[in-house]
C-alpha cells in the first residue's frame, strides 16, 4: 500500500513519464524496422507494464504471489530485469550493426 502522499506523486509522475515514452516508442515502431530499435523499444513498454503494475498492487487491487529466492522476491526482480535486458540487447544491436 501507499506509504503517503510523496509516494503517490512519484507513482503519478512514473506513469506519466514511461506512458509518454511507450506511446512515442510504438509511434517510432511503425516507423522503422532496424531489430536494435525494436528492441528498445519493446523494453521501454515493458517497463511502462511494470509501472502500471506496480501501482495496481499498491494501491491493493491485485496480489502477487510471495516467491522468494534467497530472499529476494523473483517476481519483482524479474520484471525491472527484463525490460532492462531488452534495452541492453537493442544497444548491443546497435553498436554490432554500426561496426560493420
Amino acid at each position: 500500500m501507499l506509504t503517503g502522499p510523496t509516494e503517490l506523486n512519484v507513482l503519478v509522475v512514473e506513469l506519466a513519464l514511461t506512458g509518454v515514452a511507450a506511446f512515442l516508442g510504438i509511434m517510432l515502431w511503425s516507423m522503422t524496422r532496424e531489430p536494435a530499435w525494436m528492441l528498445v523499444i519493446i523494453g521501454v513498454v515493458l517497463r511502462f507494464g511494470d509501472v502500471v503494475f506496480q501501482t495496481l498492487d499498491r494501491f491493493g487491487i491485485i496480489t502477487v504471489a510471495d516467491v522468494r529466492v534467497m530472499g529476494t522476491p523473483l517476481f519483482w526482480v524479474l520484471l525491472r530485469a527484463v525490460p532492462l535486458l531488452f534495452i541492453i540487447v537493442g544497444f548491443v544491436s546497435m553498436i554490432r550493426s554500426s561496426r560493420l
